[in-house]
């Protein structure tokens, strides 16, 4: 069984991400890995280099983002040239317009894109339109169980990520660091939620499909 990593982040999230897109690039090579996504927060900002690096190294490039507005994420994966432009359309879209609504902007400009999230109030909108290319996320750490049974409610199908925002664990520390700076706070004021978990890292293939006993 294959695993491909869906959700990657960069050094591109600003505040967030640890590692260049080269440097996912020959992690992902160096574990067996043929195919990588990056998503990183908001923007398409490293995906030039994240093209050129994946071609070096013999990666076949996945390209997306990793959309937040307010309470609501989603990660939207480019199908084709339809997809492309739609995610462009709704990234520029979140960064110009004060009004911009993520659901609403998905409803209208989500073709040719692969849509997933844990935003349960997110999928029910956007399921009452098409189960196509939906799915629900499931990631370690992130209220896995509560997601596996809204997929099996709703019948939206689940799909299995880590969100990578570091290629080692022992770059957590730095990490934490990373985001006290970004949040103008102390480390020892850090809550759960202003970081990453320390096993958001790019796992192996072997070691991610361990994580998913219902699989």
């Amino acid at each position: 069984m294959n695993f491909v990593h869906l959700n990657v982040h960069s050094h591109y999230s600003r505040g967030w991400g640890m590692s260049t897109v080269e440097e996912l690039c020959r992690s992902a090579k160096d574990q067996g890995m043929d195919k990588l996504a990056l998503t990183d927060t908001n923007g398409l900002y490293g995906l030039v280099c994240f093209i050129q690096a994946a071609k070096e190294t013999g990666i076949q490039p996945i390209v997306g983002s990793d959309l937040t507005v307010d309470e609501h994420r989603a990660v939207l994966l480019v199908r084709n040239r339809e997809g492309y432009a739609n995610l462009c359309r709704i990234i520029s879209d979140r960064h110009c317009h004060q009004d911009f609504d993520l659901i609403t902007s998905l409803k209208e400009h989500r073709g040719g894109l692969i849509i997933f999230s844990d935003d349960f109030t997110l999928l029910k909108a956007l399921k009452r339109d098409s189960k196509e290319d939906l799915f629900v996320e499931m990631s370690p750490g992130y209220n896995m169980a509560a997601c596996y049974a809204f997929s099996r409610k709703t019948g939206i199908p689940p799909l299995a990520t880590n969100r990578v925002y570091l290629i080692r664990e022992d770059q957590f520390p730095l990490h934490r660091i990373l985001r006290a700076v970004a949040l103008n706070t102390k480390l020892s004021r850090l809550r759960r939620e202003d970081t990453c978990r320390s096993h958001d890292v790019l796992m192996p293939p072997a070691r991610m499909i361990d994580q998913y006993p219902h699989a």
